[in-house]
């Protein structure tokens, strides 16, 4: 699991966070333009499901899927906001997807996406289809369409 710092974090929420990701059997990449290692959050406002709302974000998410699996990691970078790409580069993302395709497999194929509101922004994720096993890729969009935060996941991990 790849954890960037981030400035000003509390030390327990740090830790509260880490817990949950190794409970969730996630994979994170990078979070909210963080690295806290979790899902977006939502500020305990809770997460709405958005279907058939503008799709933009959702073509978005598959473009950077695209790329993802392709191995073009510096366009996948270029995707990110200014605080995420101060903080993870395009070798951290290819490491990360390497290490999740260690433990699910090669990827084989993805499904529909599936987008929700969150306080962070607007999630999509995205099931993948692996040698393996099932996962998920996952990512969050600012309201410039600029990434925040992008995961690798097991299938299942709550949008919180």
């Amino acid at each position: 699991m790849t954890v960037l710092p981030r400035s000003g974090a509390s030390v327990r929420h740090a830790a509260h966070v880490a817990v949950a990701v190794v409970a969730t059997a996630a994979l994170c990449v990078v979070a909210e333009g963080s690295a806290e290692a979790a899902p977006p959050a939502t500020a305990r406002v809770g997460a709405v499901a958005v279907p058939g709302r503008d799709d933009s974000y959702g073509r978005s998410a598959l473009d950077t899927l695209a790329e993802v699996v392709r191995g073009d990691f510096d366009a996948v970078s270029a995707r990110f906001d200014t605080a995420l790409r101060q903080q993870a580069s395009p070798e951290v993302l290819r490491k990360s997807w390497e290490a999740y395709q260690a433990g699910f497999g090669r990827y084989l194929s993805h499904g529909e996406p599936r987008q929700a509101v969150t306080a962070a922004g607007t999630v999509v994720s995205v099931p993948l289809r692996m040698a393996k096993q099932p996962g998920e890729f996952r990512v969050t969009f600012n309201t410039d369409g600029r990434l925040t935060g992008l995961w690798f996941l097991r299938p299942g991990v709550p949008v919180s």
